[in-house]
């Protein structure tokens, strides 16, 4: 019964939840980077939670091996993020003394979907080029991207293991239109909830439903078809929003398929994802990633 609730419930109550956290941080001026903070730690360990006693599949769940994995890719990627966010931030300070922001004055919802778009228009592409695009350009962008597929397994903390150049290449997507657009505090804040709650949420070993939002958002079922081992049926290239997927024909959404396997096609071409200096260095040697993987063709 238990199960059956959280299976349809969890996600509006999560996404009801981060937007009254992100409304009652404005309303009351609370500091949005501990409201930021705290709130994506609490959906972390709630998550986490969840998928330990009702796994979606057993054998996809965390262990005690695969977690210091990911310690170890975290300890990487994130002075990579606060590096590149200060950057980012010394260049919104600088351009902003000599440009009008596109969205001054804009209502606080159309900064969010404004920047959720274009943020994710750039993402997507990265995204789909990284597994899609040929050439040398083509295979050394999934090289560095290959670091994300290699483990055979997803789950909530799994999430974080990426190439310390990938986190520094989606970290610059997502500063970029900030930026440019001239994004408020305000409307950071809640679309950085959002962004945090859809790859968290996407990357969840648990049976997760969400009805007519699937559509809108990015969720469990159709990033876990994404990570499939089989490079025909791994779609879906957005991270937060399922829009650009459904614009650009890749889209698929099956809340009942189960991936016979989840990882790379051919795992023994690639270093295993617990050897994290070799998975670093992959972009820089090649080894293994000949080509990558590939659904339908670039335009």
């Amino acid at each position: 019964m238990v199960e059956k609730f959280l299976r349809y419930a969890l996600y509006p109550l999560l996404l009801a939840a981060v937007l009254a956290i992100g409304a009652a941080a404005i309303h009351w001026n609370w500091d949005y980077g501990k409201v930021y903070g705290l709130t994506t730690l609490a959906l972390v360990l709630g998550l986490i939670a969840v998928e330990r006693i009702y796994p979606f599949e057993r054998r996809w769940s965390m262990t005690g091996s695969s977690f210091l994995r990911d310690l170890k890719f975290i300890a990487a990627g994130v002075p990579t993020i606060a590096l590149t966010k200060m950057v980012f931030g010394l260049w919104m300070i600088a351009y902003s003394r000599h440009h009008t922001p596109l969205l001054v004055g804009a209502p606080l919802a159309l900064e969010v979907a404004a920047y959720l778009l274009v943020f994710e228009f750039f993402q997507y592409w990265y995204h789909r080029a990284s597994h899609q695009m040929g050439g040398g350009f083509g295979r050394f962008l999934w090289r560095v991207h290959a670091a994300h597929h290699l483990p055979d397994r997803v789950y909530v903390v799994m999430h974080a293991v990426f190439n310390p150049l990938n986190a520094l290449i989606a970290t610059a997507l997502i500063q970029t239109p900030l930026v440019l657009l001239g994004i408020s505090p305000e409307a950071a804040l809640v679309a950085s909830l959002l962004i945090d709650l859809q790859t968290l949420v996407s990357h969840f070993n648990f049976d997760l439903r969400q009805g007519p939002l699937a559509r809108i958002f990015i969720g469990t079922a159709s990033h876990r078809q994404h990570h499939n081992a089989d490079a025909g049926d791994a779609m879906n290239f957005g991270t937060t929003l399922a829009i650009w997927d459904q614009v650009f024909g890749t889209f698929s959404y099956d809340p009942e398929h189960r991936p016979r396997e989840l990882g790379v096609q051919n795992p023994e071409l690639y270093p295993r994802s617990d050897r994290w200096l070799d998975v670093v260095l992959l972009p820089l040697h090649g080894a293994g990633a000949n080509e990558p993987t590939r659904t339908i063709p670039l335009p």
